[in-house]
């Protein structure tokens, strides 16, 4: 059965992603594919926190998350962290309680860039959590790696996860830092389809990664409600 990523991948990324290890995006490909990762991580954080509500007996909040000032927003804005500035790709935050989800998708397109460079796109990833968490201790905080099955051989897939999982799960706002709420690897085949080499049950797979972060939003933010 499909999963709501699935379905919202089918959607929106699919037409975006770089066909196969031949293949090349050109700088505007580069830019529309990165865009629908984040409108894809914003919309399928957003398609749980329904659910995640009803499940919590709190269907009055159903309408409150409908609003503007609610919304999981996908265009970059930058935000003040404890050490610097800091642009964040996929957030949610308005007056009531600040910045209370930020998430930051990544993408290797091809063999060369995913191994010279993955390693140093989840440093980045650690010290975006960091920034944030030091400012905003509440706010769901989680990080993507997206790339072509092609792209990693079964020795980087197993360093890849190995590597994120550690840096999962930050169960409490005081918890250590360069942790996240939610941590994702979003991995394509050759048809555009989501595929994932791991085990079912891993909480890197993106339908677990996404309900994670959506749960941290609702404990840490709407509950308090």
């Amino acid at each position: 059965m499909a999963s709501i990523e699935d379905e919202l991948w089918d959607k929106i990324v699919r037409k975006h992603v770089i066909s196969g290890p031949d293949a090349s995006l050109a700088k505007a490909e580069q830019q529309a594919l990165a865009d629908s990762l984040q409108e894809w991580t914003g919309a399928s954080i957003s398609a749980h926190l329904p659910e995640i509500l009803k499940a919590q007996s709190r269907s009055d909040l159903l309408d409150h998350i409908k609003k503007e000032k609610w919304r999981i927003q996908h265009k970059g804005k930058s935000f003040m962290g404890a050490m610097r500035w800091q642009e964040v790709d996929v957030w949610m935050t308005n007056p009531e309680a600040g910045l209370a989800l930020a998430v930051d998708p990544k993408h290797f397109q091809s063999q060369d860039s995913l191994r010279k460079n993955w390693k140093n796109g989840h440093n980045d990833l650690l010290a975006f959590a960091t920034n944030l968490h030091e400012r905003f201790p509440a706010c769901a905080i989680g990080g993507v790696i997206a790339f072509p099955e092609w792209a990693a051989s079964e020795t980087n897939l197993k360093q890849m996860h190995g590597i994120c999982a550690r840096s999962i799960p930050r169960e409490r706002p005081l918890n250590a830092y360069g942790k996240f709420e939610g941590f994702g690897l979003a991995i394509y085949d050759k048809a555009f389809n989501l595929v994932w080499p791991f085990h079912a049950d891993s909480p890197l797979k993106p339908s677990a990664a996404f309900e994670a972060l959506a749960n941290a939003v609702y404990n840490r933010t709407l509950a308090l409600l």
